[in-house]
Parts: C-alpha cells; structure tokens; sequence
C-alpha cells in the first residue's frame, strides 16, 4: 500500500472469496473513533472562551464513546433540550442544569481548562478511565475499543513524560499541537498469519521479502516517493548542515524497496489515479516512468474507470390501501384545514408524511430566527395589540396608543418562540428590529387609512372556524374543514376576511384566470385557494353574509395595503371588482370537493412532485 491510511477502504473491498489475509502493517491511530473523540474536545477547549458554542458540545455529547456513558440516554434528552431551548451558547453551569443525573460526567466534559496544559492532561485520563470502566463491563465485546484506549493512554503518558522532563508546554494549544504530532506518527499494530493467505503491508514491511504477484496502490508522484512532504520539525537545511536524513534519503530508501519488490515477482499490478481533481493524485510516478523508459519489462497500460449507473430518480409513490383511506376518514372527521389541502397540492408525498404518518420537522437549534417564528411573532403581537378594540369602529387615537407597547410585546413573543435563543446581537438583533418595523409599519398604515376617510371596525381576530361539514355525495363519510382566520374587519361598510403575511405578496398571487388552475400551481394559487376557503368556512358557518371581499396584507409589500382576491378573465383584464359572490363560492365549491374527492380516490396513489 502505497498510502497507509487508505488501509480501512482496502480491508472493506477485499471480496469474500479471500478466506485469510494478514496485516502487517500499522493502522494509523489517527484514524480511529477515539481520536475524533479528543479533537472535538480540543477544538472545544482550545479557543479557551466560555459559554461553548452549542454544535461543539452537541459534538461531544452525541460521540460513540460518550452517549453510553450517561444514564437512561440522558445524552439524548439534553441534545433534546438543546434545540428545543434554542441554547446556541451553552456554560458549564447551564449544561449541568439542564440534566439531573451525571453531573460529574459533565463536569469532566465541559469544566474549563482554563488554558493550562496540566488540567488537560488530567482530564483525558480521567474521561479514558471512565471509559475504561465502561468497556471493561463487556470485555469481550470491546477488545478493540480497550486496545484504543491503551494506545491513547500511552499517548498521554508520552505527552505527560516530556512535559515533566521539559516543562515546554504551556496552554491548550501547545498541547494539542505536540498532541496532534505524536498522534500521527502512532499506528495501532495487527497480528496475523504471515505465511498464507493475502498479505497486505505498507512499502517498509516489504523489505526482503519475495512474492509471486504483487499489487501496489497509490503510485502516484507525492505519495510514492512522497516527495518534500515531510512531518519533521527541524528545517531542511538544518538538516542538511548536521547531516541528519532529508527526504531524498527517505525517497531513496523507497526506490529500493519499490525495485526490490519487482526483483523476482512474476504479475504485478502497479495502480495510480488519473483523477486530477482530487486531493492528492493525478500525476502517475516516476517509477513508472522509469520502468516504461529502462523496457526491460513487458508493460500493459490499462485505464480502469467505474460503471456509473445512470439512475433516473424515481417519485415516491404511495398506494392508498384500507389502512390509509382509514386514516384519511379520521383527518376529515377532525377536519381538513387551509394549509393541510394547499400542502397535497404542492406535494402529495408531504402531506402523507405529515398528515398520515405524523412525521414532523427534526427539531433543531435555530441560530438565526426563523421566518415561521417571525411570522408567529407578528401574529401574535397584532392579536394582542387588537383584541380590546372588538366591535368597536377604530380612531387614530387608538391606533397610536398601541405603538408604545409593540417593543414590551415583541420582546414577549420572541422569548415565548425563541426560548432562550439570544436576539441581542448580530442576525437575531436585525430579525428582532424587523419584528418591530413590520408592526409599527401596519399600525401607520391603519392610521393612514383612517386619516383618508375609511371607517374600519374590527369583527373578529384569530377566529376559529370548526365543525364545517361539507357533503359530498359520493362520499358516505363525514367530511369537515376547520381554520383559523387572522383577523375580520368591516372596512366602509364591506366585510374584509384578512390573512396576514410576512412574505411577499403581490396581486398576481391573489388572482386566478381558470378554476381549474386553483389545484395544479401552488406557487401562483395557495394564496387564493386559503382566503377563498376562509371566506367558504364562514359562510358555511353563518358568521358572515356575501358579498365579502378577502385578501392578504403582506408585510414585506405594506405599501400596496391589503390586496383582495381578483377573479379574472384574461391575464391582460384589468377587473377591479373585488366582491366575493356566491358565484365565486359555487366555483370553488367545484374545485374544493375535487380536490377532496382526489384526496379518497383509491386509484390515484400518493405521488411525489418534482419540486
């Protein structure tokens, strides 16, 4: 093997007709599980700030080596708590807090090192002798993960040994530093039967040895001869003056073995990569340029490359058996919300996933504030500054005795959504601002509006609308839509259904030219498809009486204030007619129960869209 680390990929290739195989080479201690064990550690320790960042504790807590330290998968739970809390930096004290069992444990993982090399190195033997204790429970089991453990163990006592005898080093970084040079020259030695079977070695194993067919990997210009790459801390010309080895000896001294090897050997495969674009590679070596230069030997030159398969990516597709069309009925008995049908027309596969199986989304550490918690928050901030004017016909005195309150409200509602999330600096601090001006920017608006002359009362806010049955004939079941609207008002006599955004929202997406439409773009139609069945489910529920108008008010584009649903003729047609007839319900009466009667056909499977 010309490169030594790629001993693992060789070990996982070897086919299952080769019965024995022997090592006898080191495998690079780097490589192991353990070793990321102690660079996540390092990487946690050695930046010397406290609170830690939430992905380096999250890191360590979630390693192989660590989670069956804790009771009751309490490492689980505290992940757990992590992204649930929004936690992205995380104190000693707070981690500990956070779990009620192995507060030792923890201690040990995350007490700060406070930058001195001596605490370090006490730690480590501390975590690989709890990690001893462990392992030595199943001793059987884990001979490999204890061997590891005593090569690490030496390790340290290497590190600790010179650093009593010198006295060098000083801070966390030195140590990883000398750390991290001694890890790479340790290998971790197998033992097998040398006299059968396929033998697998590093070039300097090879030495006085003869074999009939050899193969040798990586004969590339860098990695045989590696070239200048050399780990040593002494200059070349150091070197050079003391008439201490350079790496022209250590090319020599594998020169040799190289031509040693082909000395009696009958077949050889000598493998290079032609790829240019990788990490090391491409460039084929000068061995065998010598070996096509000397024609001594009889040379075949084959280019390998790999069948790639050309998969075409199949769409999930789901058949609707007994158990699924059950499932179905239950969800239409609760009842079918805007949002469940608009996620069928985006993509059916999702809303079997949501809606069916109950898959939600992994829940993780949100760094920056989400746009569905800014969402939330604006929501729920409107809601609240609204809610004691009810019934009543708003002035511009009422309108401006609420903006004192928005930044305690925003406040509030970002601490209830974002736990313990931090909004007092870098993206947080500008999303929080943002809050702030999309709700000052509204309330100016309403002001505006009223100063122009409207007369705006307020009916209702975040209404809930349940129970509304919808009949379908051909379907013997009870089918039911529930929703909740964000806010009715009555604006110059005419009562307005409003859904409030925090996207952008222009015209074209509260527009519709053909019913049919509606459920084949939901780019372009779920705004129009969720206000319209808004307005069906109050009408339904005798809340309110047509003609309505419905629209958004989205906050991203307050200047066009609230835009109502159009129906048109021609994307050229310039209708302003905003009512909501009952002409406009019996269309999308139509396309409703289409999409209902969809959703129940047995022969039209769930289906994936190429999104």
């Amino acid at each position: 093997m010309g490169d030594e680390n790629l001993l693992i990929p060789v070990l996982n290739s070897v086919p299952e007709s080769v019965s024995t195989l022997n090592i006898t080479m080191g495998f690079p201690l780097k490589t192991i599980p353990l070793a990321s064990l102690f660079e996540h550690i390092f990487t946690l320790q050695k930046k010397n700030t406290t609170p830690f960042y939430y992905k380096d504790v999250i890191s360590i807590l979630s390693h192989q080596y660590i989670q069956p330290l804790f009771k009751n998968d309490n490492a689980i739970k505290l992940i757990a708590l992590i992204n649930k809390n929004n936690l992205v930096y995380l104190a000693e004290d707070q981690i500990t807090a956070l779990s009620n069992d192995d507060k030792s444990l923890l201690s040990l993982l995350f007490s700060n090192w406070n930058n001195d090399a001596k605490i370090a190195l006490k730690h480590s033997f501390s975590l690989i002798n709890i990690i001893k204790e462990h392992l030595t429970e199943d001793k059987d089991k884990n001979q490999l993960g204890l061997e590891y453990l005593y090569r690490f163990n030496t390790l340290f006592n290497e590190i600790l040994r010179l650093n009593q005898d010198y006295n060098h080093i000083k801070d966390i970084k030195g140590l990883y530093s000398i750390y991290k040079e001694l890890l790479s020259s340790e290998t971790l030695d197998f033992q097998g039967e040398p006299l059968q079977g396929l033998q697998i070695m590093g070039m300097l194993e090879s030495r006085v040895l003869d074999f009939e067919t050899i193969i040798i990997s990586n004969v590339n210009e860098g990695i045989l001869p590696s070239g200048k790459t050399n780990n040593s801390f002494i200059p070349f010309d150091v070197k050079i003056e003391n008439k201490l080895p350079t790496y022209k000896e250590k090319d020599a001294v594998y020169t040799y073995h190289f031509y040693h090897l082909l000395q009696r050997a009958k077949n050889v495969y000598i493998l290079y990569n032609t790829e240019i674009d990788t990490l090391i590679g491409g460039e084929k070596s000068r061995f065998i340029n010598q070996l096509e230069l000397e024609g001594t030997h009889q040379i075949t030159h084959k280019i390998l490359t790999p069948k790639v398969p050309n998969h075409n990516k199949q769409l999930i597709t789901v058949a609707k058996t007994d158990s699924v069309i059950s499932q179905l009925k239950e969800i239409a008995r609760k009842g079918f919300s805007p949002s469940s049908l608009t996620s069928y027309v985006r993509n059916p596969i999702d809303f079997y996933y949501q809606k069916l199986l109950g898959i939600s989304n992994l829940e993780e550490v949100e760094e920056t504030i989400a746009a569905n918690t800014l969402g939330t928050v604006v929501h729920n901030t409107l809601e609240t500054l609204y809610i004691p004017f009810i019934g009543q016909t708003l002035n511009v005195d009422n309108i401006k005795s609420l903006i004192p309150k928005i930044d305690a409200l925003i406040t509030s509602f970002f601490k209830e959504e974002y736990k313990e999330g931090d909004m007092t600096k870098g993206k947080n601090l500008i999303v929080f601002e943002i809050a702030k001006r999309y709700v000052l920017n509204f309330l100016n608006l309403e002001i505006e509006a009223l100063k122009n002359g409207d007369v705006i009362k307020i009916i209702a806010l975040e209404a809930k609308v349940e129970n509304v049955k919808i009949n379908i004939d051909t379907l013997p079941f009870p089918i039911q839509l529930r929703g909740t609207v964000d806010r009715i008002d009555e604006c110059n006599g005419v009562i307005r259904i409003i859904d409030y955004k925090t996207g952008k929202v222009d015209q074209s997406k509260v527009s519709v030219i053909n019913w049919d439409d509606l459920l084949s773009d939901y780019t372009k139609y779920s705004k129009s498809f969720q206000v319209l069945m808004y307005v069906y489910m109050l009408l339904k529920d005798k809340k309110i009486n047509l003609p309505v108008e419905a629209g958004i008010i989205s906050f991203k584009n307050l200047s066009a204030g609230f835009i109502p649903f159009v129906k048109k003729e021609s994307s050229h047609d310039r209708n302003k007619d905003t009512s909501i007839t009952q002409d406009t319900i019996n269309e999308f009466e139509i396309q409703l129960k289409n999409l209902i009667l969809e959703i129940f056909d047995k022969d039209q499977d769930f289906i994936e869209k190429e999104l």
